[in-house]
């Protein structure tokens, strides 16, 4: 039963991450969802048997069926990277059909999509991130016990990012970070959205050091914090029980 529902759920997670893919390149452009999906090269109408996940990039080898220009590579990845997360979070979690489960598996979806976004594009699209914190906000105020929790969390977290901003003015840090911090701390509370802040920060300090090392960045070049907290979030929601587990050895 596990294995089908996380195949099931890998599935799932495909389709939204194709879905994903076109949320990708409309957005930052202004353009709204309406509207057939297009090749991006000749503006062809793209068929249904052209925009399955990963399939139809694999039998069109990376290429338009109409003009043949090159399919990036970033449109299976996104799918996939999708496709894992959701499919992971069943597999290990085994989780029962209640609003916890739904709300974590939108939760996976909200971080990846905030991954991409600040990865490709160094936003985190407000469209996203408000109805997410208003979401999470109702759900923790009608059916947490530990409200208060959640919502001091949130804040704290959401303070310290301010704090870099404001002392930065903008140059270090964008609101999108601080706005984020809210989101992490309406998701997972207290302990997991302090840890998934500390973990987030740790793992972008560390690569931006390795880039720097490698020389393949500057001093004054910026990194995609946002992608780095949504990955450590990502994290904490697929291996919470481990996690908390771990940390009750030292609370």
């Amino acid at each position: 039963m596990i294995v089908l529902t996380t195949i099931l759920s890998f599935f799932g997670g495909l389709i939204y991450g194709s879905f994903l893919n076109a949320l990708l390149w409309r957005l930052p452009e202004g353009r709204g969802m309406g509207g057939r999906s297009h090749c991006r090269s000749c503006n062809h109408v793209l068929a249904w048997y052209d925009l399955i996940p990963i399939i139809s990039f694999v039998l069109l080898r990376a290429k338009c069926r109409y003009c043949h220009g090159t399919i990036h590579i970033r449109y299976p990845l996104v799918e996939l990277a999708t496709g894992l997360m959701v499919g992971l979070f069943f597999a290990t979690q085994t989780p029962i059909a209640n609003i916890e489960t739904v709300l974590s598996v939108f939760g996976i979806l909200i971080f990846v999509s905030l991954f991409f976004f600040d990865l490709f594009y160094f936003i985190l699209p407000d469209v996203i991130i408000f109805p997410a914190i208003i979401i999470y906000g109702l759900y923790d105020f009608l059916m947490t016990p530990h409200f208060l929790t959640f919502v001091l969390t949130a804040l704290l977290l959401s303070a310290f990012f301010a704090i870099l901003y404001l002392a930065s003015r903008g140059k270090k840090l964008g609101l999108g970070d601080v706005k984020i911090a809210i989101l992490i701390g309406l998701v997972l509370g207290y302990p997991l959205g302090a840890l998934s802040i500390i973990f987030g920060v740790w793992l972008a300090t560390f690569v931006a050091l390795v880039l720097l090392l490698l020389k393949k960045v500057g001093m004054k070049d910026a990194i995609p914090l946002g992608s780095f907290l949504a990955f450590s979030t990502l994290l904490c929601l697929i291996f919470q029980n481990e996690i908390l587990s771990i940390t009750k050895l030292f609370i």
